[in-house]
Formats: structure tokens, C-alpha cells, sequence
């Protein structure tokens, strides 16, 4: 039975969706105590686990064995002192295989030899590995010479699962939500996936009456509680030992004294709805983060001689303690110009990490023409590398010139891909989004709400009570920039149109074109891509250079030019060429939002 036929079967079962999400992380026995307490019949459990069987062999007796979490008492939180030790898989017999780099059938490099070496001595290695320069390549071959158990923890679920295909099978290839799941979070597994409202969460923690903040915003008791679980969340991102007032996410429109009595007024509720969430019988709803987070709390000590922590440019800072808090070899391996995740509690691990520094610069993912364009924005990032092209491919570079329809058009917000999806729709054509439109749809149903004069639900909107009052925001504030493209698009289509093209969209593999924001474009790869015009440029100085980007700004305008693997039509970024060399200039430089006359990004004709 292969794995839809699984999933399937979920779908038939009266389990929560954290049960399916749970699948990932969980032995056999581990999901049997997940559906058992969601109530379902013993016949289902029965079929259930006749199909989990084949997909997650029950673990080996040799493993200790932990807490049961379901025979607590209710209310009880899950035991502080557990650690987590699976035992070591067996080593591989597998010769090393050194003769290729990057999947290329190219002669492995010299940089990738040194990464060997120093693992194979034992060295702690902090490893810059640039786009397309055969990361994954070259961690599989420092796994073969590791002389102990090994984990190589990944990024998300996806990835772990395609290296437990390609890995020495020596190597434990996991998620770190993975191993929190099976040492805390199975006891947790009924709640995962469960919504619970806002105004629950209120009433849960005694939250009755609004606050005023100013004299333009007053605060519901729901929003109030809204903005204690975000507290909550962030705190699990942190390596932090208790939620603090930095937790508390800034609100719109407010003064910096304003957001400072804001913050002393929302922490004691997170700091209760912390303590709540952590009874196994709380009403409030769970997330992966949260398991991970009271894992972490732990301090556990795993049972492993060497840690390949990837992409730990985006690492949170809860993994990347839980890593370096290891007495074992730890390599961590990503790329620092790819940092592009800051604003959502993503910190860069490598920059203070202890090790030799090691680096991948040959790129196989493009020739050299597009490996000249990424250099012209490493250039801007102070410590960066420089990226030699594949010679063994031809690629070349564009601006506005692309004559056909790329595979894939990268945009700066949101807004421009729903804005690009509708004129595609329009000339007959049925495109994807990375990562679906619900973030639109959802700013689209606020503006339903805002424009009948009731406050908006949606995160980013909660400061507003009107339309009206969101866009003179954005028309004279500039801390609403961002939001004006989305207001435009609203009054230029209305949000139920807005609504009807996010409802249009298909999926990948039945698209023409791909679109996606450059964030979520990150670890994607296409053939052709064109880059949208909605990217923000830098203005001129008084020499008429135009200033260096922001260090975030050249490190997205990186990401995105890397995605092209034979033609790139740098449309929307062409202007770094025109920008001053080096960062003298930088603290000066600045950034011109996006669409700040509120014109929408517009797509040549010819590519739809």
C-alpha cells in the first residue's frame, strides 16, 4: 500500500488532522496511543495499524522506555526530565563514494574533500555551502567516514524523508519535531491540528474587557488573547527558558511607548497560557512547535557521536541551542546569504558557531552567466562567497527579453502573484502558487470585513476598524508601505474577485506557470524564470549611483536570481547593476517600498 492509499484511509477515520501530521514522527506503538485517545473504535485502530506497520516498525526493544503519557492524571504535564534515546542504527558497509560531485558525474572538489577530512577527524565544521553547490552531495559523503552513530537533522519533513533514501544507513535522518515527537509530543497528539477560537482563548484566560491602546485602537478581548498565543509561539521559536515582554508581537500603528504597555499588559496572559498549554487536558489547541519547545526544555542528551544540523542559516534558535548543547561533533552546513527568514523568529546559527569554517562555491545547479548574476549580489553581502558556474552547462541572462512563457515568475509580496495570477487567468491560462493563496484569501475576507465597518480578524489588520481608516494608513504612514499594493488591489478588483482568483488556482503538476513570492521560492529550482517587477530598487544617490541594497534586500535579490537553472530574466532586479560596489554606502541607502505610487506589477504581454 503505497502512501495516498494511507492517507486515505486517515481521511475515513474520526481522527483529528494532528494524527496525519503525527504519522511523520511516530512508531507504530506511538500512533496507536494517538488514535486510541481520540476515541476511535477498536476495529479502525486495528486497520489503522495494519497499515502503519509496513511504513513505521515498532521500536526495537532495546529502547527505554518513556513515560506513559496517557495514564496521567488529568492535568498533569508531561515529565521535565526525559531523554530521548533511540538506539543507534546500525553502521553502513557501504564503501565511501567520493568520485562525483553534486550529482554532476564531475570529479568531487577539493572543497568537498577538506569537509571529509575534517569530518572524519572529528572537527566541529561550520560549512557555507552556496546555490546548487551539492550540499546534500557532499553531507552524504562526510556521513560515510562518521565512526560513531550520526544524525542529520533537516529542515522539514520532505527533506528527511529523501535523505533516508540516500543516506549511509548509518545516519539517522530526522526533523528535530520528529524526535521532540516521540520523547514528549505523542501525549500531546490529540490536540495537534485542533482549532480552538479566539474567543475561547479569552474566556480561558479571564480576558473580559478591551483595552484602549490609543486613541484610534482599542483592543477586543479577543484580539487580546490572539496576541498572547502569538507571544506563545514566538517564545517557542526562542532559546529562551520563560515567555518574556520581547515575545509579544508588534502591533501597526502603534508608538514604541505604546507598544511597551501593550507588551506589559499582554504577558501575563502568555505567560498563563503557556502554563495552561502544557496540561495534557487543556482545552487550547497544540502545534508541533509546541512539543519541540517543551522538549528542548529538557535538555536532552542524544545519543549520537556527530550532528549534521542543515540549513542552519534559518535555523530557530531552539534548535540550534538544543544542537550546540550536544557534547558530541557538530557540523552545521547552510548558506548565510540565504538568511531570508529573520522576520519570523529565524536566526542565522552559523554566524556564532564554533568550528573550522569550511566552504562549497562550485555550482551545479548553472552555468556561469547566472553564477555572474548571483555574484553581483554576494558582492553587496559583507562575508559572503563567490559561486563558479557549472561549465558543464549552458545558461544565459535577460532583461525583459524572455519571448515565451517561463516555467516560473517570482514576485516580491503576495499581492503581485494573485495580481500576475489574475492577468494569467485571463489570457486563458491556469497557474499554481507555492504555497496556495489562503494568506491572500484570508487578507481578502478581512477587507470584507473592514469595508462593512467591522474589525478585521486577519493578523496583520487586527489595529483597523474600517477601511477607510486602512487606507489613509497606508497613505500617509510609512509603516503601512507594505500593505499599500494590497490595498490598490482590493479597491482595483474588489476582494470578492480577489477571492474568485485565489480560488482559480490549480495545482503544480496541472499548472502552465508556476508563481511564488522569492521567500517561498527558496530551495525551488526551474529551468526559465522570470523575475517580477515588483521588487523594490534602491534610490540614487547624489552621484546618480543608485545606493547598495539593505543586507536583507541583496540577500532575497540572491535567493531569487539562484532559482533559474537555464535562463533567468532578471526584469525586476536588473538595477543591481547600477548600484555603488561594496557596503561604504549602505548605512546610507534607502529602500523604496514596493509599489509606493500603489501601481500594480504588470506582466509583458507576451509571457502569458
Amino acid at each position: 500500500m503505497v502512501r495516498t492509499d494511507l492517507e486515505e484511509l486517515l481521511s475515513t477515520l474520526p481522527v483529528p488532522d494532528g494524527a496525519l501530521g503525527a504519522l511523520e514522527f511516530a512508531t507504530a506503538d506511538e500512533m496507536e496511543q494517538v488514535v486510541r485517545h481520540a476515541t476511535v473504535a477498536n476495529t479502525a485502530v486495528q486497520q489503522l495499524l495494519d497499515v502503519l506497520h509496513p511504513y513505521l516498525p515498532p521500536a526495537p526493544p532495546s529502547t527505554p522506555k518513556r513515560p506513559a503519557a496517557f495514564m496521567r492524571e488529568p492535568g498533569a504535564a508531561v515529565e521535565a526530565a526525559v531523554v530521548y534515546a533511540p538506539p543507534p542504527p546500525a553502521r553502513s558497509a557501504r564503501p565511501v563514494r567520493r568520485s562525483t560531485a553534486g550529482g554532476s558525474g564531475l570529479a568531487a572538489t577539493g572543497e568537498q574533500d577538506a569537509i571529509v577530512e575534517g569530518t572524519e577527524a572529528g572537527d566541529d565544521l561550520v560549512v557555507e555551502a552556496g546555490a546548487g553547490t551539492g550540499k546534500t552531495t557532499t553531507l552524504k559523503m562526510a556521513a560515510a567516514v562518521v565512526k560513531g552513530p550520526c544524525l542529520y537533522l533537516a529542515y522539514n519533513r520532505s527533506i528527511a524523508a529523501e535523505a533516508r533514501k540516500s543516506f549511509p544507513s548509518g545516519v539517522d535522518c530526522r526533523t528535530a519535531h520528529s524526535l521532540a515527537f516521540r520523547a514528549v509530543g505523542a501525549a500531546y497528539g490529540g490536540r495537534l491540528g485542533v482549532r480552538v477560537h479566539a474567543e475561547r482563548t479569552a474566556q480561558l484566560l479571564r480576558i473580559l474587557e478591551p483595552l484602549r491602546v490609543n486613541q484610534e485602537i482599542v483592543l477586543s478581548p479577543r484580539t487580546l488573547a490572539r496576541l498572547a498565543t502569538e507571544a506563545v509561539d514566538s517564545f517557542c521559536h526562542s532559546d529562551a527558558e520563560e515567555v518574556r515582554a520581547r515575545h509579544v508581537p508588534r502591533l501597526e500603528g502603534t508608538t514604541p511607548q505604546e507598544m511597551e504597555a501593550l507588551r506589559a499588559e499582554v504577558l501575563p496572559h502568555a505567560r498563563r497560557l503557556w502554563e495552561e498549554t502544557q496540561q495534557v487536558d487543556s482545552p487550547h489547541w497544540f502545534t508541533h512547535d509546541y512539543y519541540l519547545k517543551l522538549w528542548a526544555l529538557t535538555r536532552p542528551e542524544l545519543p549520537y557521536s556527530t550532528l549534521m544540523l542543515d540549513e542552519a542559516q534559518d535555523s530557530n534558535p531552539v534548535v540550534a541551542s538544543l544542537v550546540l548543547g550536544q557534547d558530541a561533533q557538530r557540523i552545521a552546513v547552510g548558506d548565510s546569504s540565504q538568511s531570508i527568514y529573520g522576520w519570523r523568529g529565524a536566526t542565522n546559527a552559523m554566524a556564532g558557531w564554533p568550528g573550522k569554517r569550511l566552504q562549497l562555491t562550485q555550482s551545479w545547479r548553472f552555468g556561469p552567466a547566472i553564477a555572474e548574476e548571483a555574484n553581483a549580489w554576494l558582492a553587496q553581502i559583507e562575508g559572503s562567497i563567490q559561486l563558479s558556474g557549472n561549465p558543464a552547462l549552458d545558461s544565459q541572462v535577460l532583461t525583459n527579453a524572455l519571448d515565451h512563457a517561463p516555467d516560473a515568475i517570482l514576485c516580491y509580496t503576495n499581492i503581485g502573484t494573485v495580481d500576475h495570477a489574475m492577468s494569467l487567468m485571463q489570457a486563458g491560462l491556469r497557474p499554481a502558487l507555492v504555497g496556495g493563496g489562503q494568506h491572500i484569501r484570508g487578507l481578502a475576507e478581512a477587507a470584507i470585513q473592514l469595508q462593512a465597518g467591522k474589525p478585521a480578524s486577519h493578523r496583520e489588520l487586527l489595529a483597523f476598524s474600517s477601511w477607510d481608516q486602512l487606507r489613509e494608513f497606508t497613505r500617509t504612514e510609512a509603516a503601512g508601505s507594505d500593505l499599500k499594493a494590497f490595498v490598490t488591489l482590493i479597491d482595483t478588483y474588489t476582494p470578492e474577485i480577489v477571492i474568485q482568483a485565489v480560488n482559480g488556482l490549480v495545482e503544480e503538476q496541472r499548472a502552465g506557470i508556476i508563481l511564488s513570492t522569492a521567500h517561498k521560492a527558496k530551495g525551488r529550482e526551474w529551468g526559465t524564470v522570470y523575475v517580477a517587477s515588483d521588487f523594490p530598487s534602491p534610490r540614487s544617490g547624489e552621484d546618480g549611483v543608485l545606493d547598495p541594497p539593505t543586507r536583507e534586500k541583496a540577500m532575497l535579490g540572491y535567493v531569487t536570481v539562484t532559482r533559474a537553472k537555464s535562463t533567468l530574466d532578471n526584469h525586476g532586479l536588473a538595477w543591481i547593476h547600477q548600484c555603488a560596489d561594496g557596503p561604504e554606502r549602505r548605512a546610507a541607502a534607502l529602500d523604496t517600498p514596493a509599489a509606493t505610487d500603489g501601481r500594480l506589477p504588470t506582466i509583458p504581454t507576451r509571457l502569458r
